[in-house]
């Protein structure tokens, strides 16, 4: 079956069985017995394929989580399945990463021909490139049809689930319009400038920036690291201010440094040169959340992180509400779907009180 079936999980680490990118491509079919000669040419044309031949000879520990779930994706279509299921794979992705992904997906179904059956709730991409969708709820099936079929009747029904469609179809619900919806951007744009010249437009307006201490929480002055001796360096001359009460979205490509930069922010690895300095407590929130989870309930392990602390059931409740675990505290952390366990992770963070 693994030869006609690909599956690339929720996590990239759990899928990944060797420490070299190209011997993860060879490993599958290794497994299935295939030649050294046969082996290269298939590993080498999928290699080229997704465009990961940059980075052939790494070492596994080195990529981006975006990076692994692309070699994830490449592991599994150099053994040619006729079809290819994904289970969330981009719900550890940044935005780009994911995008990236995506693209990649769709390059396999166009250019391949195979079937792609895909579980996903970031539906701005995936909702447009599908010929088919199927919505779920409480284990059963809502709606069916066409990406803009299906859109009508969740706007028709009036379900919650419809404010996580892509924003054309979002803004198309929201205005009074006899117009067929909309689904990528292409189309939602033409419908606005349709809609724009036959209506009167009124001014958005502008949200005030927040006041800030102007106080320090975290502060890097010319930060370099790479991960060993003889590799180059990730974070180059790295400075920079983050206030206190500060949001700040670290944006970037695959295997730009972010992961990078936020571990030596809250100190799991230390830079080869210049300052870091922290002014409070830091918690970081990794990308695989099973990461965090060390008993076989929600409630033992929020328990784990406070137990004996004064007030510890009032701040539990606190974070519990926050966080909307009311369901989940009973449930094995491995139990949960990736968004839940992202939550409870969270959850676990906060109870650590960070500055």
């Amino acid at each position: 079956q693994s030869s006609a079936i690909g599956f690339v999980q929720q996590s990239p680490e759990n899928q990944i069985v060797t420490d070299k990118v190209w011997h993860e491509l060879a490993f599958g079919l290794e497994s299935l017995g295939y030649d050294t000669p046969y082996i290269r040419g298939r590993v080498a044309e999928m290699a080229n394929f997704f465009g990961i031949q940059d980075w052939f000879y790494k070492n596994v520990a080195e990529l981006s989580g975006g990076q692994k779930q692309l070699m994830n994706l490449a592991a599994v279509m150099v053994m040619q399945p006729s079809v290819l299921i994904l289970d969330e794979p981009t719900s550890q992705l940044d935005p780009i990463a994911a995008s990236d992904f995506f693209a990649a997906v769709g390059k396999v179904n166009r250019e391949l021909g195979t079937t792609v059956i895909i579980s996903e709730q970031r539906l701005e991409e995936v909702f447009p490139m599908s010929g088919k969708v199927l919505v779920m709820d409480g284990g059963h099936i809502l709606a069916d049809g066409t990406p803009r079929e299906v859109g009508a009747k969740l706007k028709i029904a009036g379900h919650g689930m419809f404010s996580a469609l892509p924003a054309a179809m979002r803004v198309w619900a929201a205005v009074p319009s006899g117009a067929e919806c909309p689904v990528p951007v292409r189309d939602g744009r033409e419908w606005l400038s349709r809609f724009a010249s036959e209506h009167t437009l009124s001014e958005i307006p502008v949200k005030q920036p927040s006041e800030r201490s102007g106080e320090p929480a975290v502060t890097l002055d010319d930060v370099w690291f790479k991960y060993e001796k003889d590799t180059p360096y990730v974070l180059k001359g790295l400075s920079l201010i983050v206030q206190k009460g500060e949001l700040l979205a670290v944006m970037g490509g695959n295997g730009t440094g972010k992961t990078t930069a936020l571990s030596v922010i809250c100190g799991l690895r230390k830079s080869c040169r210049g300052e870091v300095k922290t002014f409070g407590r830091t918690s970081m929130l990794p990308q695989d959340p099973q990461a965090l989870f060390l008993k076989k309930t929600v409630r033992e392990d929020l328990l784990d992180i406070i137990i004996g602390q004064s007030g510890q059931d009032a701040e539990i409740s606190r974070v519990v509400r926050l966080c909307r675990l009311e369901e989940l505290l009973d449930r094995h952390p491995y139990d949960l779907s990736g968004g839940e366990q992202q939550r409870a992770a969270l959850a676990k963070v906060l109870l650590t009180k960070p500055d």
